[in-house]
């Protein structure tokens, strides 16, 4: 993972410039934001990265950076939400997210301890609770920009709610398990 990290980045860096040449010709300004947002936020999640690794590891910090640019500049910018199941996909991977999440925040926090003989049953419960309620603060903030600011990310009403918290559900069931053998070791 040490030897992808550099290239990972510059790779990030230079798509998100040439979509801001792209986007700033085509006069789509809105997108140029959303990139330099973009841009902006791996390059903090690089900084958290390299300041406290323990809390975000490599492979963590590469996870979000590239979700950052699946969700925003090919979701967004890109329109590759019009694409059949990407936000399925991109909703399943948060729910991988939220679970790498809260066992990196297990693992900076647990500092004391062993994590390996740390209680499986508590592990699993955390974990879970944290990437539903992550799943589920995540569809509060789109109904409430859809109430407030006008966006139309919830086109599908409570259907389409539904079917994004099934799929956080669906990537924390897959991911848990992982996350319950490395632990062990």
């Amino acid at each position: 993972m040490n030897k992808l990290l550099k290239p990972i980045t510059i790779l990030l860096y230079i798509v998100y410039i040439f979509s801001a040449i792209f986007f700033a010709i085509n006069r789509a300004f809105g997108s140029v934001g959303l990139v330099a947002i973009s841009l902006i936020g791996t390059f903090i999640l690089s900084v958290i990265n390299k300041q406290n690794e323990k809390l975000l590891s490599k492979e963590l910090y590469i996870v979000l950076a590239l979700f950052i640019m699946f969700s925003s500049l090919l979701g967004t910018c890109f329109n590759f939400y019009d694409i059949n199941y990407y936000d399925d996909f991109l909703h399943l991977w948060s729910g991988v997210i939220s679970c790498l999440v809260a066992f990196s925040m297990i693992k900076y926090f647990y500092i004391q301890r062993d994590i390996s003989k740390m209680s499986k049953v508590f592990l699993v419960i955390f974990i879970f609770m944290f990437s539903m309620g992550v799943a589920s603060l995540w569809e509060i903030g789109e109904f409430l920009m859809d109430t407030f600011i006008g966006t139309t990310t919830q086109a599908g009403g409570l259907e389409d709610t539904m079917i994004d918290m099934v799929d956080a559900l669906i990537g924390t069931t897959i991911t848990i398990p992982f996350i319950v053998k490395k632990s062990s070791i």
